[in-house]
C-alpha cells in the first residue's frame, strides 16, 4: 500500500512540474523573442538567443515530462531516470533566466515558483531511490492500475493550472494594462479542457475498476432494466 502512494504521488508531481515547464516556456516567448517590443523588456534584447534556447528547450522538457509521466504507470529504472533528467533539465533552464533575469531586470518572477516546484519534486524522486522505499515502489515493468489515480489528478491539476493561468502569473506578465499572460487564452482553455476531462477519464475508469462487480451489475440493472 505505501509503494502504491509513493508512485502515485510521484505521478502527480511529475505531471504538474511538467504542466508548469510548459506553460513557464510559453510564457518566455515574449521576452525571448520580442522583447524590444515592451519598454519593460528592453533591457533584455542582449540575451535574446540565450531566452530562445531557454524558452524553447523548456516547452520540450515539459513536453517529454508529459510523456513520461504516462509511463510512469510503469515504474521502471529507465523510467525513473527520464523523469530526473527531465527535472534536471527544468532546474537548468529556469536556473539561467533567473540568473539574467535577476541581474538585467531586477525580478525572477515567475520562473523562481517553476525552480522550486521542480526542486522539490526533484529532491522527492531522489528520495524515492533510497534501498528502503525503492523496493516497495519499483515494480518491474509492470504497470500498476492503480497508477491511474495518479494519473488523473496530474491530467485535472495540469488542466486546473493552464486554465487559472492568466489569474496567477498575471501580476507578472501585465504591461501597459495588458495581461499578456492571457493573450492565448481561446488555446490554453482548450487545452486546459482537455485536461481536464482526460483526468476526469482516468477517473471514471479507476473507479469502475474499484467498484465491487455486485454493485455495478445492480446499477446496470437499474438503469438498463431487463425487457
Amino acid at each position: 500500500m505505501a509503494g502504491k502512494i509513493l508512485r502515485i504521488t510521484a505521478i502527480i508531481l511529475m505531471g504538474v512540474a511538467s504542466a508548469m515547464m510548459i506553460l513557464g516556456g510559453i510564457g518566455t516567448i515574449c521576452i525571448a523573442f520580442w522583447p524590444e517590443k515592451y519598454p519593460t523588456l528592453t533591457m533584455m534584447v542582449s540575451v535574446k538567443p540565450i531566452f530562445q534556447v531557454a524558452a524553447i528547450t523548456t516547452i520540450i522538457a515539459g513536453l517529454l515530462g508529459v510523456w513520461i509521466t504516462i509511463r510512469l504507470r510503469r515504474f521502471t529504472d529507465r523510467n525513473y531516470l527520464y523523469a530526473v533528467l527531465i527535472l534536471l533539465l527544468s532546474l537548468l533552464t529556469a536556473g539561467v533566466k533567473m540568473y539574467f533575469s535577476s541581474k538585467l531586470r531586477g525580478s525572477v518572477a515567475p520562473t523562481h515558483i517553476r525552480f522550486y516546484l521542480s526542486l522539490i519534486v526533484l529532491l522527492y524522486f531522489l528520495i524515492l531511490r533510497t534501498p528502503g522505499l525503492w523496493d516497495k515502489i519499483h515494480n518491474q515493468g509492470k504497470p500498476d492500475h492503480e497508477n491511474k489515480a495518479g494519473m488523473a489528478v496530474a491530467a485535472i491539476l495540469g488542466g486546473l493550472l493552464t486554465l487559472t493561468v492568466q489569474y496567477w502569473a498575471g501580476p507578472t506578465h501585465t504591461m501597459n494594462g495588458v495581461n499578456y499572460a492571457d493573450v492565448w487564452h481561446p488555446q490554453l482553455a482548450f487545452f486546459g479542457w482537455m485536461l481536464v476531462l482526460a483526468g476526469g477519464s482516468f477517473t471514471i475508469q479507476w473507479l469502475r475498476r474499484h467498484t465491487p462487480r455486485w454493485r455495478r451489475v445492480i446499477r446496470d440493472d437499474v438503469y438498463h432494466p431487463a425487457g
